[in-house]
């Protein structure tokens, strides 16, 4: 038997593919099902993706709610801090802020405890290497207000194993206007 023959007999599906589909039943927005149809289509299945898997010009139309952000590990076991790289036109809107090249944890006021949520479900990404999937009423304060937030914290890593980035997708659902 050879390496390669060997290699399948034991390649086991990565934990990541189970919470991807369990997510791909709950997603109720078009947006967040057609980036997490896209993202399992890349997911090797035995590793993470790496972020060069990932191809903009494959889903442009999704572009704008999405975010990708760096995962920067620290020294002395502190935990990461996540740098956006890239932050789509609909989250920039919802945030009215820069957030490219910023910190997470500057960009949120983590001294009020639903702040926190954002970089806590990201470092679960991180330490678990599988994604993270939330439908519901927002845990941050917008500037706007929304009924629904729905989005996915998606893990990418280059050697297949080490979360060194995530792409998130995010779907705002605006609240309906009262009628006086």
């Amino acid at each position: 038997m050879s390496v390669t023959t060997a290699r399948l007999a034991t390649m086991t599906p990565h934990a990541n593919q189970d919470a991807v589909q369990a997510a791909l039943a709950k997603a109720r927005h078009p947006i967040v099902r057609d980036f997490l149809a896209y993202y399992a289509g890349i997911h090797p299945a035995d590793a993470l993706p790496s972020r060069e898997a990932f191809n903009p010009m494959a889903v442009p139309r999704l572009l704008p709610h999405l975010v990708l952000a760096e995962v920067e590990r620290q020294p002395d076991g502190r935990p990461a801090r996540f740098r956006i790289k890239v932050a789509g036109e609909e989250v920039v809107a919802a945030l009215r802020m820069p957030l490219i090249g910023r910190y997470m944890d500057e960009i949120a006021n983590t001294s009020e405890p639903t702040a926190r949520f954002p970089i806590e479900s990201r470092h679960s990404v991180v330490e678990t290497g599988c994604m993270v999937y939330r439908r519901g009423k927002p845990r941050l304060r917008f500037p706007l207000d929304y009924a629904e937030v729905e989005y996915a914290h998606c893990p990418l890593a280059e050697n297949g194993v080490t979360v060194d980035h995530i792409m998130t997708v995010n779907h705002y659902q605006a609240l309906e206007p009262v009628l006086r």
